[in-house]
């Protein structure tokens, strides 16, 4: 039995979430009420306050879970890599973001500190790989950093959000393409001046 535990306490926070979010989607956060989740849920109320302190309690928790597993991604296997394998490595994120599909466009969209915190999770890889390294001034680094995190995150987020999507691949590949001519331009611009 105690094997089970673990299991059906994410279960049943999945369950809860996931009740949270089909509320989310048709009224803001302030209008839901723990009652609508868990009858949503099939759960008493005693059941929600074994997990969360309320509402934004469940929101925050989905939020942080989500920026957990990205920051485990970037920090324990992409920034330990010697070079950055854009299509592996944009493979890894995109992947991420699908395992949170329901979730991502939401939280992208409607939170602008999610948005804040995801690129700062993220950012050590551009600054680590992607920066061209004669970009000296402070402020022009920090213009061209929010070019490429808002591309990419833009993408990941217009690729969820199609109903009729193409395939993960394909996204890797305009990404990467468009990343990749990007710094071959800036290269050859570099070699000419």
């Amino acid at each position: 039995m105690a094997r089970k535990q673990p299991q059906v306490t994410e279960q049943t926070k999945a369950n809860l979430t996931s009740a949270f979010w089909s509320l989310y989607e048709d009224k803001p956060i302030e209008k839901i009420t723990v009652r609508e989740i868990t009858d949503r849920a099939g759960y008493n109320r005693a059941t929600f306050y074994l997990y969360y302190r309320d509402v934004y309690d469940l929101f925050d928790q989905l939020e942080e879970e989500i920026l957990t597993q990205v920051r485990r991604l970037v920090q324990d296997r992409l920034l330990r890599d010697e070079m950055l394998d854009f299509s592996e490595h944009m493979g890894l994120v995109v992947g991420l973001a699908q395992r949170f599909d329901g979730f991502m466009p939401r939280l992208m969209s409607g939170d602008p500190t999610f948005s804040d915190r995801m690129k700062a999770i993220i950012a050590p890889l551009l600054d680590r790989f992607i920066l061209p390294d004669d970009v000296s001034d402070p402020r022009e680094q920090t213009i061209l950093r929010e070019f490429y995190l808002s591309g990419i995150l833009g993408a990941i987020n217009t690729w969820i959000t199609e109903p009729d999507r193409i395939p993960i691949e394909r996204l890797i590949e305009l990404v990467v393409r468009t990343a990749l001519i990007g710094r071959s331009g800036a290269d050859a611009s570099r070699r000419q001046g």
